[in-house]
């Protein structure tokens, strides 16, 4: 999770000055340092590779101007280098010239030289986690490779007209890989937010679980089956087809964004958006305009009742100062059902058999006719009593049909978290989601080609 305080007035701050049109601003002096480790275990040789400490200091001013069209805003957004309140007052300039006239933003004293925001600490680093890694994980015959990295970043956030607040935000994130001969066996990752390092015990028992599948016989991959989707990857798949379906701005609008208060999913689909979830990987509880987050309800019953969008109290984050800030979501909240048993009778209607999804790859949403690809990477189908490994293969479907065919949710019983880094124009943000476990109605499968475009929205994409 995050911290969070509010701020006294700063030095020689004013008060806001009038615009000529309404208007939302923000200026985020920020502070990040990135650190990295890397190592390799092979039989009984531990190897640790060089770390990467990066630290910088950015200043990003952003301002929504009001459009001719009630209720539509314009983005205007600049960044400098350094943190002092000169790189203050450069940040508003550069914006004040993008938006055609004069933004009297936030102003500190010009004399105020020092930083505005700290340094932020570790009290772990990632050498440490992965050399504990090596010694823990017992895989005889395998060699394993760890990568960990640790993120730490002090924001002051200054909104035009009212009180700055600073926050500070630790995340990391760990893949583990295990090789035969230099091929890929088997991997996992995590992730986290908070000061609390996660249960490392629980990755290793993870990792044994996807060497246990990876070593079963394999069979060809059904062209046609249903997903049951397990150990989080609901939340892998709820994030490309419901997340960044419901994401919507004046330039792309969701293929929902008339259809609020309609049913567009299965009426067992209750989703919201939860930044201050505790397990959520990137909490956080403020946005890029300085206003405090909140759980935003997206579907209820399978009713459409929100959208993450570029309104002033939308979803603001962007990854540093170079990305320009658009509405994101940050964790996804899948409320399980009722009763457990209406898993187990969708299971047994099942018309298409059945794959056991433990782990997601790349995905990827075309926002113009809604088409969802899908990489399923560690899968297995149960063939009487024994379970049958399939090869990485991928799905294709339509995201609202997607919606709409689902067949069950789990119960409590069954809820899982999922952390991922996600991919798009403002940065590589932290997302995750808690879901339990998800039936889908039938789907097509594609051929395992290349990656796709983008890369793949989880941890494994920090890698060198």
């Amino acid at each position: 999770m995050t911290a969070a305080t509010a701020s006294r007035p700063l030095p020689g701050a004013r008060g806001p000055a009038h615009q000529e049109r309404g208007g939302h601003g923000c200026v985020t002096v920020r502070s990040h340092r990135f650190t990295a480790a890397a190592g390799t275990r092979s039989g009984a040789a531990v190897r640790l590779g060089p770390g990467r400490d990066r630290a910088e200091e950015t200043t990003a001013a952003l301002l929504l101007d009001e459009t001719a069209r009630p209720g539509e805003s314009a983005v205007r957004y600049a960044a400098v280098h350094g943190g002092a309140a000169h790189s203050v007052q450069e940040a508003v300039r550069l914006a004040s010239d993008r938006l055609g006239r004069p933004w009297q933003g936030p102003r500190i004293s010009a004399r105020t030289r020092t930083a505005l925001v700290t340094q932020p600490r570790m009290d772990r680093m990632p050498a440490e986690l992965v050399e504990e890694l090596l010694h823990q994980l017992s895989c005889p015959g395998f060699d394993i490779a760890v990568q960990a990295h640790m993120t730490a970043e002090q924001r002051l956030l200054i909104p035009t007209g009212t009180v700055p607040v600073r926050e500070i935000v630790h995340t990391g994130a760990v893949v583990i890989d295990v090789l035969k001969q230099g091929s890929l066996v088997a991997d996992v990752d995590l992730a986290w937010s908070g000061d609390v390092l996660p249960d490392i015990g629980s990755l290793c028992r993870r990792m044994e679980q996807a060497l246990q599948r990876a070593g079963a016989p394999q069979r060809p991959v059904p062209s046609r089956m249903q997903l049951l989707l397990l150990d989080g990857s609901a939340g892998a798949f709820l994030h490309e087809v419901c997340g960044h379906l419901l994401e919507s701005s004046r330039h792309r609008p969701s293929l929902l964004a008339r259809h609020h208060g309609r049913h567009v999913a299965h009426p067992q689909l209750s989703i919201d958006d939860d930044p201050h979830h505790g397990a959520g990987f990137g909490s956080h509880r403020y946005t890029m305009l300085g206003a405090a987050t909140r759980r935003r309800p997206l579907l209820t019953a399978g009713r459409l009742t929100g959208l993450l969008e570029d309104r002033p109290d939308g979803p603001w984050r962007a990854q540093d100062a170079r990305h320009i800030p658009q509405p994101r979501m940050s964790h996804l909240a899948l409320a399980p059902a009722a009763r457990d048993t209406d898993l187990d009778h969708a299971l047994g209607q099942a018309s298409a058999p059945v794959v056991r999804v433990h782990r997601l790859g790349v995905g990827s949403l075309d926002h113009r006719d809604g088409t969802v690809v899908l990489e399923v990477k560690d899968a297995a189908l149960l063939e009487g009593p024994r379970t049958r490994r399939l090869a990485p293969f991928r799905v294709t479907a339509e995201a609202r049909q997607l919606l709409l065919g689902i067949q069950a949710v789990g119960g409590a019983a069954t809820v899982a978290t999922w952390s991922a880094y996600c991919l798009a124009t403002s940065g590589r943000l932290p997302v995750g989601a808690s879901t339990p476990a998800l039936l889908t109605g039938p789907l097509s499968v594609l051929s395992h080609r290349a990656p796709l475009p983008s890369p793949a929205p989880r941890p494994k994409s920090t890698r060198t």
